[in-house]
C-alpha cells in the first residue's frame, strides 16, 4: 500500500509542479508591475522637486519658538526662582523681537544657549560637592570676601540673597552663614 502511494504521489508530481508554473509566472508579472511603478513614481517625484524653487531658505538652527526659548531658559537656569525665569525670558524676547538686533538673532539665541549650558553644568557640578567639599568651599568664600571693601561687601550679599547666582540652594545658605561671621569692616574716619 505504501509503495502505490509513494507511486501514484510520483506520477502526479510533474503535474503538480507544471501547475505551479503558472501561479509563478503570474506572480513575477504582478512583481515586475508593482516595481514598474515604484520607478515611475520615484521618477515623478525627483522631477518635481526639481522644479521647486532652490530660492528656499530652511528656517535658522536658533530661531525658537516661545516654547523652546522657555524651556531653555528653565533648563539652563535651573537656580533661578520662576519669577526670576520669567523675567529673564521676557528681557529676551524684548532683545530679539528689537529690529535692531534681527541680524544679531542667531548670535543672541546661540550664546544664550551656550551660556544656559554652562549655568546649568556649574549648578551640578557644585549640587555634586560633598558637605564637606562645600563647606570648604564657603569658608574660601568668606576668606575673600573679608578682603573686599564694604562697598562690595554688600554688592556681594545682595547678589547672594537674590539667587541669581548658579549656586545650589544649601551652598547659597552656607556661604551667607560664613558671611555672616565677618565682622562689619570700620568706617572710615571722616574727612577734615
Amino acid at each position: 500500500m505504501r509503495r502505490s502511494l509513494v507511486c501514484v504521489l510520483l506520477a502526479l508530481w510533474p503535474s503538480i509542479s507544471v501547475a505551479a508554473e503558472p501561479l509563478t509566472l503570474l506572480l513575477i508579472h504582478i512583481l515586475r508591475e508593482q516595481i514598474a511603478s515604484a520607478v515611475q513614481d520615484a521618477i515623478e517625484n525627483a522631477q518635481r522637486e526639481k522644479e521647486r524653487p532652490s530660492f528656499v531658505i530652511p528656517p535658522s538652527p536658533y530661531d525658537l519658538d516661545d516654547d523652546k526659548l522657555k524651556a531653555l531658559i528653565d533648563e539652563g537656569f535651573i537656580h533661578l526662582s520662576s519669577a526670576q525665569r520669567d523675567e529673564v525670558f521676557a528681557s529676551v524676547k524684548r532683545i530679539l523681537s528689537d529690529p535692531e538686533n534681527a541680524a544679531l538673532k542667531p548670535m543672541l539665541v546661540e550664546e544664550l544657549a551656550v551660556k544656559a549650558s554652562a549655568v546649568r553644568q556649574a549648578h551640578e557640578r557644585l549640587s555634586n560637592l560633598s558637605p564637606v567639599e562645600k563647606k570648604a568651599l564657603a569658608v574660601q568664600a568668606r576668606e575673600e570676601y573679608e578682603k573686599l571693601p564694604p562697598e562690595e561687601r554688600e554688592q556681594m550679599l545682595h547678589v547672594l540673597r537674590s539667587g541669581i547666582v548658579p549656586l545650589p540652594r544649601d551652598l547659597n545658605e552656607m556661604i551667607l552663614a560664613e558671611f555672616g561671621t565677618v565682622p562689619a569692616a570700620a568706617s572710615p574716619p571722616p574727612a577734615k
